[in-house]
């Protein structure tokens, strides 16, 4: 069943990934990577939220933690894709834009995973 469950929500997490990261980078225009920057920061936040939520109610069986915190959150946060529009940034010389980035990356991040685990605290 866990490997059915993580199968189904990281597939769900793809399929999510893809479609906010490709809209947000419509919108934004290719200069900078707004689309990977936005699922990065909101799959944070919502991991924390979910994922504290998922710990403080042990009526959420273990195979579903799984799912939703490895499976769909693993496939939707793109961490590898941070670092290699972080190198290219580098590469073409931008290091302002990548110094942007990656501090609105990493502190964004962080952020949004205490700010999820807050929300989950008082529901």
């Amino acid at each position: 069943m866990r490997i059915f469950l993580l199968i189904v929500f990281g597939s769900a997490g793809t399929l999510a990934r893809y479609a906010l990261q490709g809209w947000v980078q419509d919108q934004s225009g290719p200069s900078f990577p707004a689309g990977t920057l936005a699922v990065n920061v909101i799959g944070s936040f919502l991991l924390g939220c979910i994922g504290q939520f998922a710990l403080d109610h042990l009526w959420v069986s273990p195979e579903w933690r799984v799912a939703i915190t490895i499976g769909f959150f693993g496939a939707f946060t793109t961490f590898s894709s941070f670092g290699w529009e972080t190198a290219h940034l580098l590469d073409s010389g931008e290091w302002m834009r990548a110094a942007i980035y990656a501090g609105a990356s990493v502190l964004g991040g962080i952020v949004a995973v205490m700010l999820g685990m807050r929300l989950a605290e008082r529901i």
